[in-house]
């Protein structure tokens, strides 16, 4: 029996590790910049991801042309492309479309520089590819509201922060189910909002350039967090730190998850004008994505205690099922640890 359990969580890591990364979301960013209204300078980056790097291709409105082809300088995080194109028309009001936005680069940020107006720049996301030039000013609640939806996006494609949350709810209702509802409420209320206020500093902090931290291993330790949990739910010590006090935990790992969103967030870019709205709605969409990951798991476990028929002070589903869970994410993000840690090495 014990061989069966571990070759399913062996299976489970091999199939999910091909598939599901600890980040959905990628972001290009594209520049344009022309000097006298009719020539301009294209560049394209696009982040590398577990070790492809995907494609992504500019189109402009018949009338534009290539003056040089794409030069391509290959860096450890992505590649650059660059070139150079001439329109028969000025540049401010021609139509653009990116081609090749998936789910897996999703966004892509792009800016418009010409001597003859204000730097203009926008956000276009798979299914609305499509712009005009300069055709407003960057400012404005509306023109950043895009924002929001990539908040959102974020933490629900980031895995490891899902997990994350997670494992803190599973270790809420098993250490307060036993006191009853009210406490269960109580403590996961005071728990994410706990992990709310932490990654909310250290993202407006990092975002306004007050605290830096390097990517590879802040990503290396949010993997790290989320294994603890997982360790913590299989040993199921009632007397550790973690058990008694998971608000405390989520603050302080709340920290940490906070750079690995001002990562996102860095890579998406932000306006030159302020950043205060981008990031405000940038978190907000966090919290949003946050508590859609609460409500749904929180449903789970009310709907799994309901048809196991265990009684109210129960913490869950059938033991069965809360081991294939915790060994499952915790052996995921095992695995996580390891690639990250190579990837810290040799990058």
């Amino acid at each position: 029996m014990r061989g069966l359990r571990v070759a399913i969580v062996v299976a489970l890591v091999l199939a999910a590790g091909a598939e599901v990364r600890a980040h959905g979301l990628a972001a290009a960013f594209v520049s344009i910049e022309t000097g006298d209204g009719y020539e301009a300078d294209v560049l394209v980056k696009l982040p590398k991801l577990e070790g492809s790097t995907a494609g992504l291709s500019v189109r402009f409105e018949q009338g534009c042309q290539e003056l040089t082809s794409a030069t391509r300088l290959e860096r450890p995080d992505g590649i650059v492309d660059r070139w150079s194109i001439r329109c028969t028309k000025p540049l401010a009001g021609t139509k653009v479309e990116l081609l090749g936005l998936s789910t897996v680069v999703g966004e892509a940020f792009v800016e418009f520089r010409s001597p003859n107006g204000p730097e203009w720049n926008t956000i276009l996301r798979r299914g609305t590819a499509t712009t005009r030039l300069g055709a407003r000013e960057p400012s404005g609640f509306e023109n950043n509201a895009s924002y929001f939806p990539l908040g959102v996006e974020h933490i629900l494609s980031g895995f490891d922060h899902v997990f994350f949350v997670i494992a803190l709810l599973l270790i809420v209702w098993r250490t307060r189910a036993p006191q009853g509802d009210r406490a269960v409420t109580n403590t996961i209320l005071a728990t994410i909002t706990a992990f709310t206020i932490g990654h909310s500093v250290t993202l407006a902090a990092a975002t306004l350039g007050l605290l830096r931290l390097p990517a590879a291993p802040t990503e290396l330790a949010i993997a790290l967090s989320v294994l603890l949990l997982a360790v913590e739910l299989a040993r199921d010590d009632r007397s550790t730190l973690t058990m008694r006090f998971p608000w405390l935990i989520a603050f302080v790992f709340g920290l940490l998850h906070g750079f690995g969103f001002a990562g996102a967030l860095a890579e998406i870019g932000l306006p030159p004008d302020g950043v205060a709205v981008p990031l405000l709605l940038f978190n907000l969409g966090v919290e949003v994505g946050q508590l859609l990951i609460v409500f749904v798991t929180s449903s789970a476990m009310l709907v799994a205690r309901s048809v196991s028929g265990r009684t109210l002070h129960s913490s869950g589903a059938h033991p069965a099922f809360n081991w294939l869970l915790i060994y499952g994410m915790g052996s995921l993000t095992a695995y996580w640890c390891f690639e990250r840690s190579l990837g810290w090495i040799l990058g």
